[in-house]
């Protein structure tokens, strides 16, 4: 039953949805792959033979499919045509400002696989996921600069989420106080830009590796955005830090590492701001309770079996420790800000 939004199931249905989770994201993941969604927008419903026409396929695994899809609320029976439940309309359609496509891109495509080790990662502290993708390093981002095709999925579905998030902490955080920022571990520099394009005196400088910088640079066509965008490589751990910077932005950077690595970043950071200068830690978090919300259940397992081995979504409580422990003297704390994230601001 759907009501105001929310799915209702039962026990066992709730079991079921867990216990045969890898075979539902195959059931959404091959309605994307085929188009279905679209199909059935397009046409305000179709029967099964209707659906086996638009997918290429024969009625029996059509019917399967929606078969599957509708036990899990996706679709629903209208007229005896199957149609897009809600969540579908405002998630699932290509070219919806919500759509959920890339996320599922580099489930699919970069994270699933290693989802098993997770029992072998919890016993070792380590991520053992990583085994799956060769290459160099000791991270899942090190590793992805060997598979150029596979990196651009994952920078894909970080800047697609990163577009949906950073607009709410714009909405709440005023940088016109900023004269340059330094984006560490910027990706494909979503952030950087739009920050920019907002703050037309901004400068922002994004420090990253130096095949994800290549990425990014290639994005900005705009003249005064690449005046004001720059890139420089390197290990956010190890490296210097541009200078010059009066705020560093750790934006989805913070539930990579172990809390004393972060600490520690959070010091460097530290001393390379000017007095009065800003610290900006926003990413997803749990709550101080430690029991929530599901995002963060469930993207602290991938930190730990292949990203880092290391990392996971902290609390505020965390967020805000660290800072602390780094030098700050004055700590803002913002959490419940929508999907799932909070902001922690330390000022030098």
């Amino acid at each position: 039953m759907v009501t105001s939004g929310n799915v209702t199931l039962s026990d066992s249905d709730y079991l079921r949805l867990i216990i045969h989770g890898t075979t539902a994201f195959e059931l959404l993941r091959t309605a994307l792959e085929f188009g279905l969604f679209e199909h059935l927008e397009s046409s305000g419903g179709m029967d099964v033979a209707e659906a086996a026409s638009a997918l290429g396929v024969a009625e029996q695994p059509a019917r399967v499919l929606l078969l599957g899809l509708a036990s899990l609320r996706l679709l629903e029976r209208r007229d005896g045509r199957y149609v897009n439940s809600p969540v579908v309309s405002r998630k699932l359609l290509r070219g919806g400002a919500r759509f959920l496509g890339p996320l599922v891109d580099v489930q699919a495509r970069v994270i699933n696989a290693s989802m098993p080790d997770l029992a072998e990662a919890v016993r070792r502290g380590t991520n053992v996921g990583l085994r799956h993708l060769d290459g160099p390093g000791t991270t899942l981002y090190e590793r992805l600069t060997a598979h150029p095709d596979l990196q651009e999925v994952f920078y894909a579905n970080m800047g697609d989420a990163s577009r949906k998030s950073f607009a709410q902490l714009l909405d709440h955080y005023d940088f016109s106080g900023v004269r340059h920022a330094v984006d560490v571990g910027g990706g494909d520099g979503t952030n950087a830009i739009e920050l920019a394009r907002r703050y037309p005196h901004l400068t922002v400088t994004v420090f990253d590796q130096e095949s994800v910088v290549r990425l990014a640079s290639e994005r900005i066509d705009d003249p005064d955005l690449r005046k004001r965008v720059r890139f420089r490589a390197g290990d956010l751990l190890t490296d210097p830090l541009p200078e010059g910077a009066d705020a560093v932005l750790l934006f989805h950077i913070f539930e990579i590492w172990s809390l004393e690595r972060n600490t520690e970043l959070l010091r460097r950071c530290h001393d390379a701001l000017p007095d009065g200068g800003v610290c900006l830690v926003y990413n997803i978090s749990c709550d101080d309770e430690g029991t929530g919300p599901m995002t963060a259940g469930l993207v602290s397992p991938y930190f730990l079996t292949l990203a880092s081995g290391e990392g996971m979504a902290y609390s505020p409580g965390d967020m805000e420790r660290a800072v602390r422990a780094a030098g700050f003297s004055r700590v803002e704390r913002h959490q419940d800000l929508g999907f799932s994230h909070a902001l922690v601001v330390g000022h030098r």
